[in-house]
């Protein structure tokens, strides 16, 4: 009885993890909001989960941030009795970054939170393209094809945040890197003449002065 239980809480914890990572692995709706979406759909989702508006706010001409109380997709951690928000960021009317803030409230959960977080993306993106510390605060950042995920922590406030930011450009930069760890960078063609040896020959040099045959 004991192995069935163990059993069953284990493939539940698996079933989470893969929702999760589902959620994250190069679409972009990671939170479960789409990138581009208008405010009023955004509220349509969160109206359709039954979740809450805690903050609704203009912070410029452009700029409109929301604030929801919890979060619409599954996590890699039990969220029971944690004090968690999701944060919406438009641009121009359209969604640009979404986040989870986690207000831990002790020490002990800010560092339950930092290490479930940080070794989960860990196993799914590799090492940070960029990692920081400064005072109470340390930084992990990983860089996917048109998505930048940021983990912060803030010790001294006991809080983790976890931001998600729209960035397309940074697609052929991504896909750029990709090509020069796998061995098959594109070079162009001024560039492999150059390589080749044949820079200077014109086209038909080869016909022309190849080695007689008798």
């Amino acid at each position: 009885m004991n192995f069935l239980k163990k059993s069953g809480l284990l493939f539940v914890a698996v079933m989470i993890a893969a929702s999760y990572a589902g959620a994250q692995a190069g679409d972009l709706a990671p939170l479960g909001f789409q990138f581009g979406i208008s405010k009023k759909d955004a509220i349509k989702v969160i109206d359709s989960h039954g979740k809450r508006v805690i903050e609704n706010k203009v912070d410029s001409k452009k700029i409109r941030t929301i604030l929801m109380q919890g979060a619409i997709v599954d996590l890699p951690l039990d969220t029971t009795g944690l004090d968690m928000r999701t944060g919406l960021e438009f641009y121009d009317k359209k969604l640009l970054s979404t986040s989870l803030i986690f207000f831990a409230g002790d020490s002990l959960t800010e560092a339950m939170i930092e290490e479930r977080f940080s070794n989960y993306f860990l196993d799914l993106y590799g090492e940070p393209s960029e990692r920081d510390s400064m005072m109470y605060f340390k930084t992990w950042a990983w860089q996917m094809p048109e998505v930048k995920l940021v983990l912060h922590t803030n010790t001294k406030d006991n809080i983790v945040k976890i931001d998600y930011t729209y960035k397309p450009i940074n697609r052929a930069k991504y896909e750029e890197e990709l090509d020069q760890k796998r061995g098959t960078e594109k070079i162009d063609p001024a560039k492999q003449m150059f390589l080749d040896g044949d820079y200077s020959k014109p086209t038909d040099y080869d016909d022309r002065y190849k080695a007689p045959t008798y």
